[in-house]
């Protein structure tokens, strides 16, 4: 009979501690969303456990009428992590990064920010020509939404992945020592109408400009060497694109193509340029 109880209370306790055990994973994965102070903030995602944080957040947006705004490194007791976006901020101007938040990409959604500054203890951003970089000044970060021109320093080898993307920008001023354009760095960037990549860029990485819906001229320098899958797709409004990379090495899977249908390539005769338009139909015209 003693066995019996043992074993009973064995069962529970075992039933007890599962229970809770999902009770509390079931927790640890729901994503709440609230606000203060015009910010929308949701839960953090802890990429190394794989489950979301209560007590780190996750800035979504700012509908607030400020036109200066430092990132509060706490809300409600929570420890602020990064900002996802900033396009509610319709007048704000100026905004203050302190040390230990991720910011990158939510800089370009805001439409009026104009300056940026970081917390001289910040041990990864530094502000140069209004653009936010790496502290080495080789990868732009991020671009305030303010301007119609993104100006990138000389120092910068990398424009990042995302970091100007859902914007208005109309002219990009290539650095002298830029080479890489990251993924989805200009995506849906409904400004830009004309296109120039030339100076010392090598690589466009996967969906660059991938919706940019008014773009319609793209022109390529000799040292593009590369254009991945999906860097212009969805450009409904592309019309011409120019490669002057004889060797230029363009995705032709069927599965996601480079340029919209409809564009007509200009290249090289024999070119790569050439192959990538007769396989998907496009009209081709050889220039010198």
């Amino acid at each position: 009979m003693k066995n019996k109880r043992i074993a009973s209370f064995s069962c529970f306790f075992m039933v007890l501690i599962l229970t809770f055990g999902l009770t509390m994973e079931t927790k640890a994965e729901i994503v709440y969303e609230a606000k203060w102070n015009g910010f929308t903030y949701s839960s953090f995602y802890e990429e190394e456990f794989g489950i979301y944080s209560h007590s780190r957040i996750r800035i979504d947006n700012y509908e607030g009428n400020a036109r200066e705004l430092t990132i509060p490194r706490k809300i409600m007791g929570r420890t602020v992590m990064e900002v996802n976006s900033l396009y509610g901020a319709k007048n704000l101007r100026t905004l203050h990064i302190p040390n230990g938040i991720e910011v990158r990409y939510a800089l370009s959604s805001a439409p009026k920010l104009k300056k940026i500054t970081v917390s001289k203890k910040n041990r990864k951003y530094k502000v140069r020509n209004n653009a936010l970089l790496n502290k080495k000044g080789t990868k732009l970060l991020g671009y305030p939404g303010g301007y119609k021109t993104v100006k990138v320093p000389d120092s910068v080898i990398v424009i990042d992945d995302m970091s100007c993307w859902y914007s208005d920008f109309t002219k990009i001023k290539w650095g002298k020592n830029t080479k890489r354009i990251g993924r989805g760095a200009f995506e849906s960037n409904h400004g830009l109408r004309t296109l120039v990549v030339n100076k010392n860029v090598e690589i466009i990485e996967a969906f660059a400009f991938n919706g940019c819906r008014n773009l319609k001229k793209v022109v390529l320098g000799p040292k593009v060497k590369e254009v991945q899958y999906s860097a212009f797709e969805d450009c409904s409004k592309l019309k011409s694109v120019y490669i002057y990379n004889k060797d230029c090495e363009l995705d032709i899977s069927d599965m996601d193509r480079t340029f919209p249908k409809g564009v007509t390539i200009y290249g090289k005769e024999g070119s790569t340029a050439e192959k990538y338009a007769r396989k998907f139909r496009l009209k081709f015209k050889i220039i010198k």
